[in-house]
């Protein structure tokens, strides 16, 4: 057995969330939640409408989600421990919303990338995934899963570029697993290449989701972050 397709069916799920939440805004009514991407920059502060809400989000780590108020909100990263003004965007939160950011670009200029949710309802005997390459430095690749209703790895779509996201994938509630492989095609159809990573398994109850971040890990090679939207 191809040992991607070992690590897939044995696997389990590494959890690596960073919750830091800075003081609740009392004029609330929605969340931002951010995924620290950069992988040169060690640590980021975040900084909504001026002030600093989340200190030192380590490289690979997700957030919890921080209340905001809803309108037009001033967000900005700012590498730990460095000073001076950091590059400022506007982004725009309704009442109710709860938005996850990604910081993506350089050490010099950290920029948000909104991870949009266009799944809908997940029925309520049914689970989702799907899958996001966020990693700039890896080489061509294949990213697989196994789910529950299908234990043979299976792409979730091919090509799979740089920054693309997938779409849903649903099946019977329970276990999934998601790894990586360099490309490899056999009559223009993807096999199992060279293992890079694997999530490991991981739970998605009835009518629940949860997306699949692949992206560069600090010192080299991948790491990922699964989340619930």
């Amino acid at each position: 057995m191809h040992r991607l397709t070992c690590l897939l069916l044995a696997a389990t799920v590494a959890a690596c969330a960073n919750d830091n939440p800075g003081d609740p805004d009392p004029n609330a009514t929605a969340a931002i939640r951010v995924l620290h991407t950069v992988a040169n920059v060690p640590s980021v502060d975040v900084i909504v409408d001026g002030d600093v809400v989340l200190t030192a989000l380590a490289a690979g780590s997700a957030s919890a989600f921080i209340p905001v108020a809803d309108g037009e909100r001033s967000v900005a990263f700012r590498a730990t421990g460095t000073s001076g003004t950091a590059t400022a965007h506007t982004l725009t939160f309704a009442v109710g919303d709860s938005i996850t950011v990604l910081t993506i670009d350089s050490a010099t200029v950290l920029n948000p990338w909104v991870l949009t949710d266009t799944g809908g309802v997940v029925p309520a005997n049914r689970s989702k995934v799907r899958a996001l390459h966020f990693a700039e430095n890896a080489p061509p690749i294949d990213i697989w899963r196994t789910q529950p209703d299908w234990q043979t790895p299976i792409t979730f779509m091919f090509p799979h570029g740089y920054r693309e996201i997938t779409p849903y994938v649903e099946s019977d509630p329970g276990d999934w697993t998601v790894g990586v492989s360099t490309l490899q095609r056999s009559g223009g159809v993807p096999v199992l290449g060279d293992t890079l990573i694997v999530t490991g398994t991981f739970a998605v109850p009835a009518g629940e989701s949860r997306t699949v971040i692949l992206f560069d890990a600090a010192g080299g090679g991948l790491t990922f972050q699964v989340i619930t939207p």
